[in-house]
């Protein structure tokens, strides 16, 4: 959430990205006293026994598991029928002892699970970590299939298991692996009951479950009828969400094994049948089925998506904040139209004019620094578009959103060829250094520098600038067509 300007005056301080935003993808344990003597008693008794009962549970479903697939060619366009026999599906209790197990002594089931053929697909939020979450496969019903990350089919022991469910694997960094995807679970959701029922869990990524982060489409693309899943866990403390940023897997593991016992709801809502707009849009019937998931558990929704992780990735690398790249990306791409690699590209030049903060903010000298421009009347105008609360900062966000609104008006054919020929004062259809330097000297005094503008303008080595490097560069950095328009009156005159 954006704080208010007038508070964050008077306390002399900015707010960090993290107080300003509820991030989904960070988790923090805060144990009592008694929480963590429990642990350190658990620690030396009942974890280490259930660990290890738990592992010879694991042992027994992959040698079954082997059993099942041994020297068997798992096909992909057609359903093994061995998977849905009683001796497969037995499957289903070994994993729930292994559960067990772990303190999951009892799971409590709401509702009734649908058939394949009255829904194809489950769809279960939210989602907090793989192994915990498969609580959705075997509270009810027979083992269903699903979509998994590629990763998976290589981890050892997991790997097998897989192999029994017929998984559609999935690159989530792949553009072509993720449409590949999508297709097979058309295909297969249009199959009306031949294929076992597929689990998905919509929000692509685990979250702190504090509230639903966008659907992903691909479990909607097909039309069909699904049944959503509410999953909770009420706990004292929660020990089974593995976010980017919180405890990890292991810690977390060890965590849960100290507890007494685990609560869990699998809560099997009505099948949600689509009218013809949500089939026709199919992001529409996600935030639909979304907006029913929150209202049972009573969560909030937001626009965050599993593109703003590999964001946050990202602007760690840039050595920015992680939350620096928190953008509400759902909402940004729907309505700005941009996709991850424009976004990742410009969390890439906004490390650059941050690089002087760690902070991840940025104020108007860093922008005129980065645009090689003094500050002047223009220059805060355009800033302005960016700094909406008028904070007089900005983060990755507000930068995003400000490009958008700096490029709308300024960067069309018309605006552009309007600001080349503000420099164009040969009339060649080229752009001089000379005629450059003077125009901009005459607009911002004679002491300002061009020479890094024009040569980030310049593709050929001693030439000037043709109008198809000036559109190019104009579209690429639309701040400078605004601010040549802005000053087009004074400089005309310029000979």
């Amino acid at each position: 959430m954006r704080a208010d300007c007038s508070f964050r005056t008077r306390a002399n301080a900015r707010m960090s990205l993290t107080e300003r935003s509820a991030n989904p993808f960070v988790h923090r344990l805060n144990l009592t006293f008694a929480q963590k003597l429990q642990v350190a008693l658990m620690s030396f008794t009942i974890a280490p026994l259930r660990l290890f009962l738990a592992s010879v549970f694991l042992l027994f479903t992959w040698l079954w598991a082997s059993i099942l697939t041994c020297n068997l060619r798992i096909p992909r366009d057609r359903p093994v029928g061995r998977f849905q026999t009683p001796a497969a599906q037995s499957l289903r209790w070994l994993l729930r002892a292994v559960l067990f197990c772990m303190g999951f002594h009892w799971i409590t089931v709401k509702g009734k699970r649908a058939s394949a053929a009255e829904a194809p697909i489950l769809v279960a939020a939210p989602h907090s970590t793989v192994l915990f979450d498969s609580i959705a496969a075997v509270a009810s019903g027979p083992l269903p299939s699903c979509v998994s990350r590629i990763e998976n089919a290589s981890m050892p022991v997991i790997a097998t298991l897989m192999k029994t469910l017929q998984p559609i694997y999935v690159s989530r960094q792949d553009r072509v692996s993720r449409k590949g995807a999508v297709d097979e679970i058309i295909r297969r959701a249009r199959t009306r009951g031949k294929w076992p029922q597929m689990v998905v869990f919509p929000e692509g990524t685990n979250t702190n479950r504090k509230a639903l982060i966008s659907f992903k489409p691909g479990a909607f693309n097909a039309g069909v009828p699904v049944q959503p899943i509410a999953l909770s866990y009420p706990n004292p403390i929660d020990t089974l969400s593995w976010t980017m940023d919180g405890p990890g897997a292991l810690t977390l593991l060890w965590l849960t094994l100290c507890q007494f016992q685990t609560k869990s709801v699998v809560h099997y809502l009505p099948v949600f049948t689509p009218n013809e707009a949500e089939k026709n849009v199919p992001r529409l019937y996600a935030n639909n089925v979304r907006n029913v998931v929150a209202e049972v558990l009573n969560l909030p929704c937001t626009e965050y998506a599993f593109e703003d992780c590999l964001l946050m990735r990202h602007a760690v690398r840039l050595k920015l904040p992680m939350e620096a790249g928190l953008v509400e990306f759902a909402k940004l791409s729907k309505k700005l139209r941009l996709d991850l690699d424009n976004i990742h590209d410009r969390l890439s030049e906004f490390a650059i004019i941050a690089q002087e903060h760690s902070t991840g903010l940025v104020n108007i000298d860093d922008f005129a620094k980065f645009l090689h421009m003094p500050v002047t009347p223009a220059l805060r105008e355009m800033f302005s578009l960016y700094d909406r609360d008028g904070c007089g900062q900005i983060d990755f966000r507000d930068y995003v959103i400000g490009l958008s609104l700096v490029s709308q008006p300024a960067v069309t054919d018309d605006t552009v060829q309007l600001a080349f020929k503000v420099f164009d004062k040969n009339h060649d259809g080229m752009v001089s250094k000379e005629n450059f330097s003077r125009v901009l000297r005459a607009t911002f005094g004679s002491e300002f520098n061009s020479d890094k503008i024009f040569h980030q303008m310049q593709k050929r080595a001693g030439e000037g600038v043709t109008y198809d490097e000036f559109y190019r560069f104009a579209r690429h950095r639309p701040e400078y067509a605004k601010v040549f328009l802005s000053y087009q009156a004074l400089s005309t005159d310029v000979q």
